[in-house]
C-alpha cells in the first residue's frame, strides 16, 4: 500500500531527474518535501486546511482565525489544539507571497484586473498583519508553484515586466514567499497530502 512518505518519497526522486532520465542533484529541487511533512504531522488535536483558490478579501483568513478562536476560547481547550493549514493556488496564491512581491508587482492592481474581490487598497499585503498572526498561532501555509508560473506569465504580459522573463519572474516570485510559508509543486497536492495527514477540508474561497 502506498504510504504518504512513499507518495512524498517518489516525487522527490521524481524531481531529481533532468529531461534525460538522468540523477540531477537534489538541491536542484524548490521543494522541501521534509519540512512538508513535519508541518503536516505536527500533533495536534484537532487539525483543518482551508483552500483559497481566490483572495475573496481574505475570507480564508477569517475562518482560519475563527476555527483557532472556537477552539482555544469557546470549546474552552486552550492555545495550539487546534492545527489550521492553508493552501494558496490560482489567484489566491498571492495571499501566501510577502510585502516586496505586493509592492513590486502591483500584484492589489493585478488582483482587480484578474477579477478576484479585493477592497482594500494597501500598497503591500493587505492582510499581512493577519497572516503574521495566524503565523503565530501555528497555521501552516503552503503555497502552489503551478499558480506562481501562471501568475509570473501574466505579470509579464500585462503589467510592464517585459524587461524579465517569465522564469526570472516566477524564481522572484519563489524568493518572495511569505516569512515561514512552504512551496509545493501543485494546489492540489497540498490539499491531498494535508487530507493524508487528518486534517479535514474547507473550501474557503467560493
Amino acid at each position: 500500500m502506498t504510504t504518504r512518505r512513499t507518495f512524498i518519497g517518489a516525487t522527490v526522486a521524481l524531481a531529481a531527474l533532468d529531461a534525460n532520465g538522468t540523477a540531477a542533484a537534489a538541491t536542484a529541487s524548490p521543494y522541501d518535501f521534509a519540512a512538508l511533512e513535519a508541518h503536516l504531522g505536527r500533533p495536534s488535536r484537532h487539525r483543518q486546511v482551508f483552500a483559497a483558490a481566490r483572495t475573496a478579501d481574505g475570507i480564508a483568513l477569517g475562518y482560519m482565525r475563527r476555527a483557532l478562536d472556537a477552539y482555544e476560547f469557546a470549546a474552552g481547550e486552550g492555545p495550539g489544539t487546534m492545527h489550521v493549514a492553508a493552501v494558496f493556488y490560482g489567484r489566491g496564491v498571492v495571499l501566501g507571497l510577502g510585502d516586496r512581491a505586493w509592492r513590486t508587482y502591483r500584484l492589489t492592481e493585478a488582483l482587480r484586473k484578474r477579477g478576484d474581490t479585493l477592497s482594500l487598497d494597501a500598497p503591500g499585503h493587505p492582510f499581512g498583519d493577519e497572516m503574521n498572526a495566524l503565523a503565530a498561532r501555528g497555521a501552516t501555509f503552503l503555497v502552489c508553484d503551478n499558480a506562481l508560473t501562471d501568475w509570473a506569465t501574466y505579470l509579464t504580459a500585462a503589467l510592464g515586466t517585459s524587461r524579465l522573463t517569465p522564469d526570472e519572474v516566477r524564481a522572484d516570485l519563489r524568493a518572495s514567499l511569505f516569512p515561514g510559508a512552504l512551496l509545493i509543486p501543485a494546489g492540489m497536492m497540498g490539499l491531498n497530502a494535508a487530507q493524508e495527514a487528518h486534517f479535514t477540508y474547507v473550501q474557503a474561497s467560493l
